[in-house]
């Protein structure tokens, strides 16, 4: 399974198996590749009389946007502690 795929969706048909898979990437080094399958048409036609005009399709992603992606590591006192000796160091 890819670390994160994303998705059209209906927006009056939000549920997981009425969503059309668009891209996918196997992990957080990688960038996205094409999914979009022969049957898109198929899937337009279906949900075109869903709403209003054509425009109430919205882009989902399976996790949430950049969940593979690692946080940056918080400052620890324990760097803020050498960073004070060595700006009293630098004082002396």
């Amino acid at each position: 399974m890819s670390a994160n795929r994303i998705f059209l969706v209906c927006s009056h048909h939000k549920a997981f198996e009425h969503a059309l898979l668009i891209a996918e990437r196997v992990d957080a080094q990688t960038q996205y590749t094409s999914a979009v399958p022969r049957r898109a048409d198929e899937w337009y036609a279906k949900h075109q009389a869903c709403g209003r005009g054509c425009d109430h399709f919205q882009i989902a992603y399976m996790r949430g946007l950049d969940w593979d992606v690692s946080p940056p590591a918080e400052d620890t006192v324990a760097g803020g502690v050498r960073l004070a000796l060595v700006d009293a160091g630098e004082k002396q």
